[in-house]
């Protein structure tokens, strides 16, 4: 029975994963509203090794998203550190300058939400400006990819803290069970890199981009940055990301893209 069980559920995985029929049209949704919190700043030393054909100085935005789901809260990235708040020079990275200007903490606070609320962490990957708070939600389920969680970290220690609760996906996987928020397989920029896809009662469809996409340019252009885990997937990635969202109507977000910065509610505003 158990190995039976095993092969249905890797079938079904694998059919999610394949983009063609992926998900059934949910009924009534689950989720109450979306907030979209400010995780960071990034002041990069050369531009071009996230955006080709650019080169010099730039710069990058850091999101996160808070989804409110009839289960439960479902925070998708922590983005970067909030110690770096008490940083007057921010931090530096091998890419550039991290800053931040309001931490992730003081921002659930405005709106009444504790560490401990959060149901489920969900991370598109596992790089330092994606996983900076995550020590704040030890009483989280993470949910990541499988090939995220398995993929060795510096050093070869593990890149996620063995203690805390997972659910480790292999590919495409309804959280809530209704279709309203769903995590997607996009390897390339890692080789568990995943997107979030939410379907929002009034605002409609949006998918998260992670990292799969890091500027608007790369996205028109459908173009990866070649120092990827694997620039080849990460082209036809893209690829899948345009299939789904022109299947389902929906919107893609670019959470590094700062000119979306001024078009978005930021909390303690929020979307349904």
């Amino acid at each position: 029975m158990k190995t039976m069980l095993s092969m249905v559920v890797v079938s079904i995985f694998g059919w999610l994963a394949s983009g063609e029929g992926a998900f059934a049209q949910p009924g009534k949704s689950g989720i109450e509203r979306m907030y979209v919190l400010y995780c960071g700043d990034i002041a990069l030393n050369d531009m071009g090794r996230f955006s080709p054909g650019f080169s010099g100085p730039g710069a990058l935005s850091v999101t996160c998203y808070l989804i409110k789901h009839a289960q439960g809260y479902l925070l998708f990235d922590t983005g970067l550190g909030d110690a770096i708040a008490g940083m007057p020079n921010g931090q530096r990275s091998n890419a550039g300058v991290w800053h931040v200007k309001k931490t992730l903490a003081s921002q659930l606070a405005e709106i009444g939400v504790k560490p401990l609320d959060v149901r489920y962490l969900a991370l598109s990957h596992s790089h330092g400006d994606h996983v900076g708070n995550v020590d704040m939600f030890k009483d989280s389920t993470l949910l990541v990819q499988k090939a995220e969680y398995e993929w060795p970290g510096p050093n070869n220690m593990p890149r996620f803290n063995p203690a805390m609760k997972s659910i480790k996906a292999d590919g495409d996987y309804d959280v809530f069970g209704d279709g309203s928020v769903m995590l997607i397989a996009t390897p390339g920029h890692s080789p568990g890199h995943q997107c979030l896809l939410v379907r929002l009662p009034q605002t409609g469809t949006i998918m998260f981009s992670g990292d799969a996409v890091h500027t608007l340019a790369n996205w028109d252009l459908k173009r990866a940055p070649e120092q990827n885990f694997n620039h080849a997937q990460s082209l036809t990635t893209l690829e899948r990301m345009a299939a789904l969202l022109k299947e389902y109507d929906g919107e893609l977000w670019i959470g590094h893209e700062p000119t979306e910065v001024p078009k978005r509610k930021y909390a303690p505003a929020y979307y349904e």
